[in-house]
């Protein structure tokens, strides 16, 4: 892709102000046509050191309003960051709707510092991440109807020489600092080849890269504003994407079925099994802590199912500052305006912390899809796009686990008229739970595609037989410890 730029094409003063005064109206129009649409911007540059960046980036600011529009770059990114999966700060970062977020270098500059320089925090996901994996990224924010502009930047080696030894004239060493970014003084021809395979292997239709000259700075800006004009007027002209329903077939999963929730423990058994492991989990907490290793603790199950008592047992154990407990709602005004994943990737664990989620990212293939508030080519695709979150994660290094609390239906009734009988519990009983009922049957086909879609080696699912409650609790500690054993035992 790079041998194909003109690096010599030219653009006179004259020609460039006249078309940069209509672009630059059109742009700021398209960022307003954009946030009434609430289409969700990400640009990225990247490119050679000393091809002006910083100076089209500027360029584009003073045509668009800087509400909502916010400023990135991986060169800065501090060692805490570093330690949590890939892509979290860029999770995290996501615009929400009809926002802008552009990157001064981004998850490339990124993964390829990370194979020129690894560095011993780094884990193994990072210093292995691959070009399908940010494929991979790309393609569920595309889904989503982000729309993602991508630039490269190209200069030849004379220029970038040249442009290096004027600033390093006139702004003294203290520019590099300013941008420390991985030096390819003298390696020109290395760096050719290491940016042609990420163009080669990242250059796709939902996210196609523009790679621009920088030769001339006027050139540059006008292609780059060009384009991205016409790209963010065509993806608005064209409105949101609706994504095919998938062609699956006529399959029944049965998972649930392989578990009978009538299982036995008394009284003095459970007390002297929770004295046990409680005081096991707590010294598991202080290693994990200790050897920088997070986990992320998910509970699911029927409604009454009993997830907030084995939550209060396994958080007894545990010391109060080194874990977090998440509940988690059908999804707020604020969150709405993001993907569905980003509310969890924003609640990730620091290196040490635990988070325990009071129901989960599986809301999605679970009430969002029998209640219709996502479409059914939404609720397909999250089943590849869960799978593919909590692969990241476990390939960080994390522990996840994942809990169905099963019950049958005649223990959840016993239950909610127990709830709705007792004054100090009713609070616990919705309209809702009375409603989510009635749709027993179709709950429990979504459960079974999800056990049977989302079990993974790395991220299991534990089904916990949960009529009565002492073996329930039992059994969820027990998992835990055992997990966190296993994985204080794995060398890095």
């Amino acid at each position: 892709m790079l041998e194909l730029v003109d690096l010599k094409k030219k653009l006179s003063k004259k020609d460039y102000s006249k078309i940069m005064k209509n672009l630059g109206e059109r742009m700021g129009v398209a960022q307003r046509a954009a946030r009434d649409a609430k289409r969700p911007i990400i640009i990225v540059f990247e490119g050679w050191r000393g091809s002006r960046r910083g100076d089209i980036i500027n360029e584009i600011k003073q045509y668009m309003d800087s509400r909502g529009f916010d400023v990135y770059s991986t060169v800065r990114m501090g060692a805490d960051v570093a330690k949590q999966p890939f892509f979290t700060f860029f999770w995290q970062n996501l615009p929400a709707d009809g926002n802008i977020a552009l990157y001064h270098r981004s998850w490339y500059y990124l993964k390829n510092s990370l194979d020129i320089k690894p560095s011993e925090e780094q884990s193994a996901d990072s210093k292995h991440m691959t070009y399908e994996h940010i494929n991979a990224f790309e393609k569920v924010l595309t889904d989503d109807n982000y729309i993602v502009l991508k630039y490269f930047l190209h200069i030849s080696e004379e220029k970038q020489n040249k442009r290096n030894e004027k600033a390093d004239k006139t702004l003294g060493k203290a520019w590099r600092e300013l941008n420390p970014a991985y030096d390819e003084g003298g390696k020109y021809k290395e760096f050719e080849k290491r940016y042609e395979e990420m163009l080669q292997a990242t250059n796709k239709p939902n996210c196609p890269w523009l790679v621009v000259s920088a030769e001339d700075p006027d050139v540059a800006k006008v292609d780059v504003f060009t384009d991205m004009v016409m790209r963010i007027e065509s993806a608005l002209a064209a409105g949101p994407k609706v994504t095919p329903e998938e062609v699956r077939p006529n399959y029944k999963y049965d998972e649930l079925s392989k578990y009978n929730p009538d299982q036995v423990m008394d009284k003095k058994t459970y007390e002297k099994e929770l004295e046990k492991y409680q005081e096991k989990l707590k010294m598991l907490q202080i290693e994990m802590f200790q050897k920088g290793v997070s986990a992320v603790i998910g509970f699911e199950g029927w409604d009454a199912g009993g997830k907030g008592g084995a939550i209060r047992r396994l958080t007894a154990a545990m010391d109060p500052l080194g874990y977090h407990v998440h509940p988690v709602a059908a999804p707020n005004a604020v969150e709405r305006q993001y993907n569905h994943l980003w509310r969890f990737w924003i609640h990730l664990p620091q290196a040490g912390n635990i988070a325990i989620f009071d129901r989960t990212w599986y809301g999605r293939v679970m009430v969002e899809r029998i209640e219709g508030f996502a479409q059914p080519g939404e609720w397909h695709r999250a089943f590849d796009e869960i799978n593919d979150m909590e692969e990241q994660w476990t390939d960080h290094g994390m522990v996840v686990l994942k809990f169905w609390l099963h019950i049958d239906q005649e223990e959840e009734l016993r239950r909610f008229n127990e709830r709705q009988n007792t004054p100090s519990k009713q609070w616990k009983i919705t309209d809702e739970d009375w409603r989510n009922r009635a749709k027993w049957d179709q709950y429990e086909e979504a459960v079974n595609e999800m056990l049977v879609r989302t079990n993974k080696p790395n991220a299991p699912w534990t089904v916990v037989e949960g009529n009565n409650k002492y073996y329930a609790r039992i059994k969820v500690l027990k998992t835990v410890c055992e997990a966190f054993e296993k994985r204080l035992k794995k060398k890095d």
